[in-house]
């Protein structure tokens, strides 16, 4: 009976250990990817449901509460000291308007230019402005700096009148239509200005949240895909192997 090569334990042991090596190169790249997932994990950390990261998108459009408003317009006036610069550019447009002719030439230039923008009819920029630094009741705001602005083009316009000499001609009947005229065109202007100022406001602050919005469901989106992507890798690497 053949005797088998003397050698043939040591290459039994040979492949023993060669297979062996192998497993535990396997092993060891497995451990180490499921390390790298684990930290990939940590440092990527996100809700369950991507749309929680979307914001909700402001409304642009609604109808305003007129009581909630009416309660809330004295505290709007206290709140932001900037509500009171329109007022005062009235103010002002009003004492230019009642020195303009005793100015020199260069300045009572720069007094028309001023008033032209912020006291004469309409003063659209007064308005706008005032609905657009208000926090909330623009309309109401407009309203009221409409009804003040149009008080004072009248006495402005009875000044200038006097100034001209026709104030005899005037008679308080017409004093008293040129006031209502006034405070009416006041009250409209002031409230339509101030309430497209404060929806322009709302549409900016709307544009700005949208983009926030859909930054960050793009964040979310990838990061799901990431998630997606680690749980396949996860899923491979368990897999067995031969």
């Amino acid at each position: 009976m053949p005797r088998p090569p003397c050698n043939a334990p040591e290459e039994k042991r040979l492949a023993r250990a060669k297979n062996t090596s192998r497993a535990v190169a396997r092993r060891r790249t497995r451990e180490a990817l499921r390390a790298e997932l684990l930290e990939a994990e940590a440092d990527d950390v996100q809700p369950d449901d991507p749309q929680e990261a979307v914001a909700e998108r402001p409304r642009l459009f609604r109808m305003p509460d007129v009581r909630a408003d009416l309660r809330a317009l004295p505290s709007v006036f206290r709140s932001r000291l900037l509500i009171w610069v329109p007022l005062l550019l009235l103010f002002l447009g009003l004492v230019l308007e009642l020195v303009l002719r005793g100015l020199p030439t260069e300045l009572g230039g720069l007094a028309v230019l001023f008033n032209q923008f912020f006291f004469y009819p309409p003063a659209l920029f007064v308005f706008f402005i005032a609905g657009f630094v208000a926090p909330r009741a623009s309309y109401l705001v407009g309203l009221i700096y409409g009804l003040i602005a149009g008080v004072l083009w009248t006495l402005a316009a009875v000044a200038v009148a006097s100034a001209l000499g026709l104030s005899t001609d005037v008679g308080a009947g017409e004093v008293g239509a040129v006031l209502a005229q006034m405070v009416v065109s006041g009250a409209v202007y002031g409230t339509l200005a101030a309430a497209f100022a404060a929806w322009y406001r709302d549409f900016l602050r709307g544009m700005q949240e949208r983009g926030k919005a859909r930054r960050a469901e793009q964040e979310a989106k990838e990061r799901a895909k990431r998630r997606d992507e680690r749980q396949e890798a996860r899923r491979v690497a368990k897999r067995p192997t031969s």
